[in-house]
């Protein structure tokens, strides 16, 4: 169930309309009673007659509803925020709140298939807080907690609202960047490890502060080859590697496969494309 605080009447009608066309797309023909659905919308502040006016205007008419009074309402809000406190705990890491790796994997095979669609630009990134096994064993788990928490903080503020954050796991967070190609990405991602690098923690004991560095491994896909997010994060996860095995603290872009694909007579060669935006 979903619900409006205010009832956008055409676009209501278009996304009813929209569902309709799609569930009518897979629709298999069969009417038993085990392959029927019921779907459920909640619209706030529309009474039966509004909704007949609105049903013959859509051809709306197939839809089923089902006026609920004052004594059902504080039960169905109810049972509602319930079932949106689930669905944000199943795709939410607890601890720093960014999605978790569930929905980073279904966003991704998401971006992907739309940038195929439209050829735009898709960049991933996965960094590592460098040696941040010693920050739990010098400070403590709660301490580490912290790191984690504020590290996920600046990375949320720092991405744009269209952007994916997650943890990834552990120490490990990710990041979806549709739209974004591999300067803007890096330029980006850059500034965040700057910001973060400054950042001064308290020591657990008192005896002044310590900062924590991350590396980064980067890669982009520009739509033109069938990669599978398999890949795309295999990718990532290379760079990020060798970013922490030469010095830690900074970006690392992984070989770009949008590169292999352009035709020899071009003025700027592969491997001189990867060097001009790869930096390799």
């Amino acid at each position: 169930m979903d619900k409006l605080s205010q009832f956008p009447e055409n676009e209501l009608a278009a996304e009813l309309a929209r569902l309709q066309e799609e569930l009518g797309s897979h629709a298999t023909g069969s009417t038993d009673a085990e392959n029927t659905l019921w779907i459920f919308r909640q619209i706030q502040g529309v009474s039966s007659d509004q909704w007949e006016d609105i049903s013959q205007k859509y051809d709306l008419g197939n839809w089923l509803t089902l006026p609920i009074d004052g004594s059902a309402y504080p039960q169905l809000k109810q049972f509602q925020e319930t079932l949106e406190r689930l669905a944000y705990q199943t795709e939410h890491d607890a601890l720093t709140g960014l999605a978790n790796r569930r929905a980073f994997d279904r966003t991704l095979d998401i971006e992907i298939e739309r940038s195929k669609r439209a050829k735009t630009p898709l960049s991933i990134a996965i960094f590592d807080l460098d040696n941040f096994k010693s920050i739990n064993d010098t400070y403590g788990h709660p301490k580490g907690d912290e790191v984690l928490a504020t590290f996920a903080k600046k990375l949320q503020k720092t991405t744009r609202r269209y952007d994916l954050a997650a943890r990834y796991g552990g120490e490990e967070f990710a990041l979806i960047m549709a739209g974004s190609g591999l300067v803007k990405a890096q330029r980006l991602l850059r500034r965040l490890l700057g910001e973060f690098r400054e950042i001064e923690f308290e020591r657990t004991d008192g005896d002044g502060t310590f900062s924590v560095t991350t590396s980064v491994g980067l890669t982009c896909f520009k739509g033109s080859s069938g990669v599978t997010a398999e890949e795309l994060v295999k990718l990532a996860d290379d760079a990020l590697y060798e970013a922490k095995t030469t010095g830690k603290d900074q970006v690392k872009v992984s070989k770009l496969l949008f590169v292999d694909n352009v035709p020899n007579d071009t003025l700027v060669q592969a491997n001189e494309k990867q060097f001009l935006f790869g930096g390799k």
